[in-house]
């Protein structure tokens, strides 16, 4: 067996008859430049055939050292454990005449099955893996419950192969109700192309400043949706208002309740102000974009990757109606899981991530614990060096961009 990197087309071909994750894609690597990461597309091959492929990316560090991270760990069988310790063999060489001084992995496999208090309950597991890849050198980093990681340790996924009813039966009766109210308010939603990437970005930039994080600049997302748009692995969806109808959708109400002598007069007061609301917005436009996400397919899986909402339509709920409808896309499309790319396993009242985590629980998925994230050290003094560094160069990095944004 031997280690060789491979063109476009058989690097595709093997990752997405594997079912791959999109992180390990060909995509990734490519807008994975976009971040000065340099990738590599490696595969194992025996006798002229492919049996293992990895998305090797590599960060230049200071005098001529790198470090190698790949996402979502190798496409292989994982239960064949001499293939995986060969492929590592050949991937710690590959990454050694690279000078890096590390090379990180981080399997989307379910570690155990938990209750939906992140608690181990009888099931499956894949403590055997973990083993086994600490037997072949890697070492297990401490599992951690926010987003400390690469990538999320937590998500809930949905088995989209049922059917549509199904599906709508095992959303909590608080989805139904808030997609019934965004109904009512005649929300359209729409695919939309490249030139509506600037309405997502509008809406991205309002979410951020809200929640006081920082995601990425504009162009990373016109570069993320060109290179994934090529193959068609890539949605933009995006919740449209019709401020004409919510006008005569709240006429139609007042005309209701103030012709009803046992009506609320609070609630007639309340549509009042709703109107002038709708009014106020809606002047000078017929419509407007208040909510939008990005849904991103690979092999037999689909994730809700970014979302962003405009807050002064909150009562809309545009955010329930946009869930739902990726949830039946990807059931309509053949795919088989929907994940919602990231929540906590932390689910103490403390955390400032609970209603995150909340809102991706009324969707019936299920509850999912990853692995975790794996080292493998090469050069273990300037390892260390770079783990001391590299904390508090993020922490300054933060304060500036914050900074900047004001």
């Amino acid at each position: 067996m031997e280690l060789v990197e491979l063109e476009e087309k058989e690097y595709r071909k093997f990752t997405e008859s594997r079912n791959a994750h999109f992180l390990q894609s060909y995509e990734w690597g490519e807008l994975s430049k976009t971040r000065n990461f340099i990738p590599y597309y490696v595969g194992l091959r025996d006798n002229k055939k492919i049996v293992a492929t990895a998305l090797l990316l590599k960060k230049n560090l200071l005098l001529g050292y790198s470090y190698v991270y790949i996402p979502r760990s190798y496409t292989i069988d994982y239960d064949n454990y001499e293939l995986l310790k060969t492929f590592t063999e050949e991937i710690k060489k590959f990454c050694k005449s690279k000078k890096a001084i590390f090379f990180k992995i981080d399997p989307a496999i379910k570690l155990q099955t938990i209750d939906e208090n992140a608690n181990p309950i009888d099931g499956e597991n894949n403590y055997k893996l973990v083993e086994n890849l600490e037997k072949i050198g890697f070492k297990h980093l401490p599992l951690t419950k926010l987003f400390e990681t690469s990538q999320p340790r937590y998500t809930f996924r949905i088995d989209v192969t049922k059917d549509i009813d199904t599906l709508v039966k095992n959303y909590h009766p608080k989805c139904r109700n808030y997609i019934n109210k965004a109904n009512s308010y005649g929300l359209e939603v729409k695919i939309g192309d490249r030139d509506d990437i600037k309405e997502f970005i509008r809406l991205m930039k309002m979410t951020e400043k809200r929640q006081d994080f920082y995601s990425h600049d504009s162009d990373y997302y016109y570069k993320f949706y060109d290179i994934f748009n090529l193959g068609g692995h890539v949605k933009l969806l995006l919740a449209e208002l019709d401020f004409k109808k919510v006008l005569d959708m709240i006429d139609s109400k007042l005309n209701e309740l103030e012709n009803n002598s046992k009506a609320d007069m609070k609630q007639i007061e309340k549509l009042k102000s709703e109107k002038e609301f709708y009014l106020e917005k809606g002047k000078g436009k017929e419509k407007e974009i208040i909510s939008a996400c990005v849904m991103v397919y690979y092999g037999n899986k689909s994730w809700y990757l970014y979302g962003a909402n405009d807050k002064d339509y909150k009562s809309t709920f545009a955010n329930y109606k946009l869930l739902d409808y990726q949830i039946k896309l990807a059931h309509e499309s053949g795919i088989e899981i929907f994940d919602e790319f990231g929540t906590i396993g932390d689910l103490s009242g403390d955390s400032p991530l609970i209603g995150i985590h909340e809102f991706k629980k009324r969707w019936g998925g299920e509850y999912t614990e990853f692995v975790g994230e794996f080292d493998y050290i090469l050069k273990p003094f300037m390892c260390f060096v770079y783990k001391t560094l590299i904390p508090i160069r993020h922490k300054l990095g933060n304060r500036k961009l914050k900074r900047d944004d004001k």
